[in-house]
């Protein structure tokens, strides 16, 4: 009996107790960071920093993620500095010379200045070697055509087109007439024949026979071919 009332007095005076920390607590005013440990106790641009988030470099990384994705796959930004650079005029230069709206005068011009350069390189160079003759007349035929800023194929088409252009093998009149006969007798024989089975036949290129049965109509007008 008496061990039982000293615990209730002593649980009456525990919540006595914490009544009355309570009623402190709630009549005493809670004290902000700085009152309990003073001013300038953190730097207040710091904690500015801290209340507004730092800027992050994001956007730009996924900008500049998706530029060199652009890039890879050929899709440059207009403002993009890895554009390629507007075609200039010499850029075109070539086109222009080698173009259809040169007259014939105008390559006949710069033919005559090939050959002229041509002359004029062949006369400062030894070509000694006999068996390197042919090799020799290449380089100074493309050597030439570039100081003209040509090629020598662009050259050698328009002699071509111009007539200018020699038959490796030359052949005498008599010649000529001969194979002229024999191709007239070979055409007279087979009307179906075509013309390149029959320069086969004669061992004579396609533009010789064209230009010799050009050349024979010519003459034979005259009356002058066959005699």
């Amino acid at each position: 009996m008496n061990a039982h009332f000293k615990f209730l007095l002593f649980a009456t005076n525990s919540l006595d107790k914490a009544e009355s920390v309570k009623v402190k607590m709630e009549e005493t005013p809670l004290k902000s960071f700085d009152e309990i440990f003073g001013d300038g106790w953190w730097d207040k641009g710091e904690a500015e920093d801290l209340k507004t988030p730092a800027p992050t470099n994001f956007g730009q990384n996924v900008h500049h993620q998706i530029d060199r994705q652009n890039t890879q796959i050929g899709q440059i930004e207009p403002n993009s500095t890895d554009q390629n650079p507007p075609l200039t005029e010499s850029d075109h230069s070539d086109n222009a010379k080698n173009g259809e709206e040169m007259t014939s005068k105008e390559k006949r011009n710069i033919i005559d200045k090939f050959h002229e350069m041509k002359d004029e390189f062949k006369q400062k160079t030894e070509l000694t070697r006999a068996g390197f003759k042919n090799s020799y007349q290449n380089e100074i035929n493309e050597t030439v055509a570039k100081e003209l800023g040509l090629t020598f194929v662009t050259i050698y088409n328009w002699k071509r087109k111009l007539g200018q252009t020699e038959p490796t093998h030359k052949h005498s009149h008599s010649e000529q007439k001969k194979l002229m006969k024999q191709y007239y007798e070979i055409k007279g024989q087979n009307p179906k024949i075509s013309d390149a089975n029959i320069v086969k036949m004669l061992k004579i290129g396609t533009d010789t026979l064209v230009r010799w049965k050009r050349q024979f109509k010519r003459q034979q007008n005259a009356g002058k071919w066959m005699k």
